[in-house]
């Protein structure tokens, strides 16, 4: 019999009542209420980790700039507009940081610390790359001026950011969209996961965890556009985009998002078409990727068309999708993604034809 009260439990009870008070869930995405209601994800830090190895595989050239300028304007962009100002007044430097990391330590991303005259560290970070973006974003809004930079990875968790002074004038970030449309939502069905301690912030199943905001990935997306030269002809993932520069950076997303959910090992398992609602319910839904609508079969070796009323990004949860498909049938799958009246609508089967 398991011992309810344990003094070893590892419930974070303080940080999960933050989590749950911040992040609502309306049709499978986590809303952020300090934040405009933006969408976020709630991922663990090895998948991340593992997508980005991958994304810049199957890219073939390495992102990492792409993202810290990413995560720069990011986090520049968010911090201007959180619901809790940046103190301001003769005695309000010395809380700055306070109020910083108060932020950061609800999204689970480390800290960050002074180490001298135009250098700082992110501590217990995600990514370096991520990292040395995210310092030097939420130092120009501290600051209240703007630092060209570079970072260097001290070790696994700390990223330093080295810092010099910007005279251009500083433009703040514009806002930036998807390409889909994003349907009215509905009410709150999902309350965001009890989350227990860790060194370096909160995890959830076990594994350190963090919220990674669409803005981000599509901030991304935008700085990896007009480098991409990857061409998809191989009839895996069709997408309804008549952008092809889009419908490439969407192939890279999706299929690292594939291998990364198979690196990760997690069991699926479908003996019929209704099992599909479970399978969204845990790996859809409970991380914020969206909710299902409806599903339905194509044939019978397991094609199925889902319909989903949400969606963090289109590209990732097509990817997911995917990986799910053929970790329950054990085949390379090929899917189609489209929207219709804002659903979006997967369909996916075998990639090869089965007699």
């Amino acid at each position: 019999m398991p011992i309810v009260d344990s003094q070893d439990s590892r419930l974070d009870e303080v940080m999960s009542e933050r989590l749950s008070q911040r992040f609502i869930s309306e049709d499978g995405l986590y809303l952020d209420t300090s934040l405009e209601m933006s969408p976020h994800l709630l991922i663990s830090v090895d998948h991340m980790l593992d997508w980005f190895n991958h994304l810049e595989e199957i890219a073939a050239q390495p992102l990492g700039r792409r993202l810290a300028h990413a995560s720069a304007d990011h986090e520049t962009w968010r911090q201007n507009r959180r619901t809790t100002p940046l103190p301001k007044g003769i005695f309000s430097k010395r809380k700055r940081i306070p109020w910083l990391l108060e932020d950061w330590s609800e999204r689970g991303l480390g800290l960050l610390s002074v180490q001298s005259e135009g250098r700082i560290s992110v501590e217990k970070q995600i990514q370096s790359a991520m990292a040395g973006g995210q310092g030097a974003g939420a130092w120009e809004v501290l600051q209240g001026s703007r630092f060209r930079f570079r970072w260097e990875q001290h070790d696994a968790s700390r990223t330093d950011i080295i810092l010099e002074p910007d005279s251009r004038q500083a433009h703040p970030p514009r806002k930036v969209t998807g390409v889909w449309i994003d349907r009215a939502r509905a009410d709150a069905k999902l309350t965001f996961p009890a989350v227990d301690k860790h060194d370096s912030g909160w995890e959830v199943d076990g594994r350190r965890s963090f919220m990674l905001g669409r803005d981000l990935i599509l901030r991304l997306e935008d700085e990896i556009l007009p480098h991409t030269k990857n061409k998809f002809d191989d009839g895996t993932l069709i997408l309804d985009l008549e952008d092809e520069a889009r419908v490439a950076v969407w192939n890279i997303f999706a299929r690292a998002e594939k291998q990364a959910f198979i690196d990760g090992g997690e069991h699926v398992m479908i003996a019929d078409t209704e099992h599909w609602e479970g399978v969204a319910m845990t790996f859809f839904s409970r991380t914020g990727h969206g909710e299902l609508k409806l599903c339905k079969s194509c044939d019978s070796h397991g094609g199925v068309e889902l319909t989903f009323k949400s969606s963090f990004h289109p590209a990732l949860l097509t990817g997911r999708v995917m990986a799910c498909w053929q970790r329950a049938y054990g085949r390379q799958p090929r899917a189609e993604w489209r929207q219709d009246e804002g659903l979006h609508i997967i369909r996916v089967c075998s990639r090869h034809e089965i007699a």
